[in-house]
């Protein structure tokens, strides 16, 4: 089970970084900003979603291993993704659209929001490569 819980953490990472590097940085070119925040609204998320149910079940498939700490760094990162999917995306939208609309409180809310999440996929990229690089001290 172990095997399969490097798997699905390894799989987390992999998403992650494709998603970052890749596909947020990309749709700004290939879109207008209008279908790009269109599309972004659709697939951040599904990103954090997903992150959540891969960190959840890697954790657990940890946890009955008997490896606590692995067990706690992936639930750390998927807490951290469910605070983002079912928090920080609601507020981000909201203030975006109050942004759009000419609300110059929001672009500082919008600013401060985007700042929090990214650091939160950054911290949770640096956590699953410590945990995936170190197996022997995790």
């Amino acid at each position: 089970m172990e095997v399969l819980a490097n798997i699905l953490a390894a799989g987390t990472l992999f998403i992650m970084l494709f998603f970052s590097i890749s596909v947020a940085r990309n749709v700004h070119k290939a879109l207008d900003k209008e279908n790009a925040g269109i599309l972004l609204r659709i697939l951040f998320p599904e990103y954090f979603f997903w992150g959540f149910i891969f960190s959840l079940i890697s954790g657990l498939l940890y946890l009955f291993e008997g490896n606590t700490i692995r067990f706690l760094v992936m639930l750390i990162i998927a807490l951290m993704a469910a605070f983002s999917r079912y928090y920080l995306v609601t507020r981000i939208n909201k203030n975006r659209d109050l942004m759009m609309q000419g609300n110059p409180k929001a672009v500082k809310e919008f600013s401060s929001l985007h700042k929090i999440s990214v650091s939160i996929n950054v911290i949770q990229i640096i956590l699953l490569l410590i945990l995936l690089t170190y197996s022997t001290i995790i």
